[in-house]
């Protein structure tokens, strides 16, 4: 599927054939896929809890408000974590970058210390920020992921968030719940939506046109 008609057709689902299930093996393609999106500095602090159990997900399904039908039908529901101890992980990083070949050996330590020292530059919000961006990123790019591979997703934003990480067993002192997404196929026809023209949403050099 080309680029642009993945865009235009990926639509917010609101339930999935229960029959289609996707293999874990296709999920971890979608997932490293997803893990292509940008992040500051390539930290990636994107974390996944994919749940395809059955009977985890009927639990998860009475946390999400009114998303219930979504996440309960899915194939899979991802809980997207943004980890605010992401430099936890930096000499995985950095190695991982001298075994792709992306930096040469001799610039590790000098990479890692950078990264440490940009990490340690960051006050709280702008930790909370950073992640939570870059984390969304990946979530958008996974969405794509899923529509370009034939499935159909539903970003759940609006669930219980102390309760999903009891649940499924997250350190909640360490990681961000940014979203739940349901994928699988769809059962029902999208909901059509509309999005505002670009004479309200864009301004050309100044902000002084956007809505006042």
């Amino acid at each position: 599927m080309e680029l642009f008609e993945t865009i235009r057709q990926r639509k917010t689902i609101k339930l999935f054939n229960q029959q289609v299930k996707i293999s874990r093996e296709e999920m971890a393609e979608m997932l490293a896929l997803a893990q292509l999106a940008p992040s500051k500095a390539n930290l990636q602090p994107w974390r996944f809890v994919v749940v395809d159990d059955t009977q985890q997900k009927q639990a998860l399904s009475q946390l999400v408000a009114f998303n219930g039908p979504p996440c309960e039908s899915a194939a899979a529901a991802v809980l997207i974590l943004a980890d605010r101890q992401y430099d936890q992980l930096l000499e995985n990083i950095v190695q991982r970058s001298v075994e792709t070949g992306c930096l040469h050996e001799n610039f590790k330590a000098r990479s890692l210390n950078f990264l440490r020292s940009l990490h340690q530059g960051l006050t709280e919000q702008d930790l909370r920020d950073q992640v939570l961006i870059d984390t969304s990123l990946s979530a958008m790019q996974l969405m794509l992921v899923a529509k370009a591979k034939g499935y159909d997703s539903h970003a759940i934003g609006v669930f219980d968030r102390d309760a999903v990480l009891e649940l499924l067993e997250v350190d909640a002192s360490r990681y961000l719940p940014v979203m739940l997404l349901a994928i699988g196929k769809a059962a029902v026809p999208a909901l059509p939506s509309a999005r505002l023209n670009l004479e309200q949403t864009v301004a050309w050099n100044s902000g002084k046109d956007l809505p006042r």
